[in-house]
C-alpha cells in the first residue's frame, strides 16, 4: 500500500488560506477517484476539493473550522500505489460558490501570508472597555511584547482596525495562538485596550475604525460572514473613485408589447420567461460599442479602453450578500443568449455552483434592482471599471407626450454611476441616450435569436 498525502491546494490568485467547513467523508472510508472530500471556505468562493485517488482515508488532519495556509497538509490515503504519483499535482476544487458561510473558528496550524484585500471588520469594541474581571485578570499578567504574540498578519490587521489588544486575548489555537474567532469574541465582548497597556514599538497607522455608541440593551452582535467581509472590502476600495450619478427616464411601453408577443413561444422553446433584464443588457452593450470610453477603467499611466465587452450581472443572494458574476464577450450574443446567460449565472450562483472563473475580466456592470422595487438608486462602480447601471422597476404612470395629450404609459429610470476620473457628465448622459433609444426603438424589427 502506498500513501498519498492530500494538501490544501491554491484556490484563487489572491488567495492564501482556506478555512475547512465540512469533511464529506470520514477516516476509514474508501473513496473513489473524483469523489468530493473536502468543503473548503474563502473570503471569496466555497468549493469542494475532489479526491485525485482512490483509495482509504485514514487520517484527517485539519479538523472542521481550522483556517490553514495553501500547501497545509488536510488527510492521508492509503491507496494501491501506482495511484500516489498524484501526489505531487496540487488538488483542484470542482465547483465554487459565493463564500456565505458564518465565520468558523479559525485556529491556525501555522502562520499565513497576508490575505490580500481583505481585512475590513466592523470595529465595534474601538469605544468599549473590558468588562471589569476579564480587564483586572489582563492586566494582572506579565507585560506581553507584540512579536511575541502568536498571530497571523491576517489576525494583527483585524486587531489592529478593532483596537484590540493582542495581549489581552487568550489564543484558542495550536501553542496559544490567537485566531481570527479569539479577536471576534473580544470584539463582541468589548475587550478594548486599556489605558495602562504596557508600550509597545509604534505600528504601521491603521486605517480609524468607525466608533459606534456603547451597546445598550437588545442589542445583539452578529459576526461578519466571510462574504460580508469581502463585499466590504471591495466597496470600500470602489468607494476611494470619485463617484458622479445621473439618471434618465425611459419610455418603455413598445418594448413591453413586444416582450408580451414573442415571451410565449420564448418560454416553449426555452423552458423559462424572457426577462426585460436581456434586453436592457443588450441595449447597454450596444451603447458601449458606440460610447467606448465607458467601457474603460482608470489606471496612474492612463485611461485603458476595453477591447472586450464583458458585463458584470449583479445577482441578490438576499441576506448572504450578493455576487457579481460576468457575461463574457457579451457584445457578440443575441438577446436570446443574453437571457440564457443571465439564467444560468442567477441559477447557479443560488445553487452556490459559481467558479472563479465566472468573477473574471468584468468591464462594465448591470444591476438590475427594477424586481426589488426601486425607483432610484445610487450604484457603486465595481473596481476596475469606469461605470455601472441600475435599471429600476418599470411602473404604469400619466406622462404628458409630445401632442400634449395624456397618457398611461410603462415607464422606467436607468441610473448611472460612474468614476469621474474617466467620465464626465456629457458622457454619461450620452450614453443614457444611446441605451434610451435602444430600448425606445425595440420592436417586431429587433430579433430575439
Amino acid at each position: 500500500m502506498a500513501v498519498f498525502e492530500l494538501k490544501m491546494p491554491k484556490l484563487g490568485e489572491s488567495v492564501t488560506e482556506g478555512t475547512i467547513g465540512k469533511w464529506l467523508k470520514q477516516p476509514g472510508e474508501k473513496v473513489e477517484k473524483y469523489d468530493l472530500l473536502v468543503e473548503v471556505q474563502t473570503d471569496k468562493v466555497n468549493t469542494e476539493i475532489p479526491s485525485e485517488v482512490s483509495g482509504t482515508l485514514k487520517e484527517i488532519k485539519v479538523k472542521e473550522g481550522d483556517t490553514v495556509p495553501v500547501g497545509t497538509l488536510l488527510a492521508v490515503f492509503e491507496t494501491a500505489g501506482a495511484e500516489a504519483a498524484a501526489e505531487a499535482k496540487p488538488a483542484q476544487p470542482a465547483t465554487a460558490a459565493p463564500a456565505s458561510a458564518p465565520v468558523p473558528p479559525r485556529p491556525a496550524p501555522a502562520p499565513a501570508p497576508a490575505r490580500s484585500g481583505n481585512g475590513q471588520a466592523a470595529a465595534a469594541a474601538a469605544s468599549m472597555t473590558a468588562p471589569a474581571p476579564l480587564a483586572a485578570a489582563a492586566r494582572a499578567g506579565p507585560s506581553v511584547d507584540a512579536a511575541d504574540i502568536r498571530a497571523t498578519p491576517a489576525v494583527r490587521k483585524l486587531a489592529s482596525e478593532s483596537g484590540i489588544d493582542l495581549a489581552l486575548v487568550q489564543g484558542t489555537g495550536l501553542n496559544g495562538r490567537v485566531s481570527r474567532q479569539d479577536v471576534e469574541s473580544a470584539i463582541a465582548r468589548g475587550t478594548a485596550k486599556p489605558a495602562t497597556a504596557p508600550a509597545r514599538a509604534a505600528a504601521p497607522a491603521a486605517r480609524p475604525a468607525p466608533a459606534m455608541a456603547a451597546p445598550i440593551k437588545g442589542d445583539q452582535p452578529v459576526a461578519l460572514t466571510q462574504m460580508r467581509r469581502a463585499i466590504a472590502d471591495n466597496m470600500t476600495r470602489a468607494w476611494a473613485a470619485p463617484h458622479a450619478h445621473a439618471v434618465m427616464e425611459i419610455d418603455m411601453t413598445n418594448l413591453m408589447k413586444y416582450r408580451d408577443q414573442v415571451r410565449g413561444d420564448f418560454a416553449t422553446r426555452e423552458g423559462f420567461d424572457l426577462s426585460p433584464a436581456a434586453f436592457i443588457v443588450k441595449a447597454a452593450v450596444q451603447a458601449l460599442r458606440a460610447v467606448p470610453l465607458v467601457n474603460a477603467s482608470w489606471s496612474d499611466q492612463g485611461i485603458v479602453l476595453h477591447g472586450d465587452v464583458n458585463v458584470g450581472y449583479a445577482v441578490a443572494l438576499g441576506e448572504e450578500g450578493l455576487v457579481v458574476p460576468v457575461i463574457k464577450e457579451a457584445d457578440a450574443k443575441s438577446i436570446a443568449e443574453l437571457m440564457r446567460s443571465i439564467r444560468d449565472i442567477v441559477d447557479r450562483a443560488k445553487a452556490k455552483k459559481l467558479t472563479f472563473d465566472d468573477f473574471a475580466g468584468g468591464t462594465f456592470t448591470v444591476n438590475n434592482t427594477g424586481p426589488l422595487g426601486t425607483i432610484v438608486s445610487s450604484p457603486i462602480v465595481p473596481p476596475g471599471q469606469a461605470a455601472i447601471i441600475s435599471s429600476e422597476t418599470i411602473a404604469k404612470r400619466v406622462v404628458v407626450l409630445e401632442d400634449d395629450s395624456i397618457a398611461i404609459r410603462q415607464r422606467m429610470n436607468l441610473v448611472i454611476g460612474f468614476d469621474h476620473r474617466v467620465i464626465d457628465g456629457a458622457t454619461a448622459a450620452r450614453f443614457l441616450q444611446t441605451i434610451r433609444e435602444w430600448l425606445q426603438s425595440v420592436g417586431p424589427s429587433v430579433p430575439v435569436y
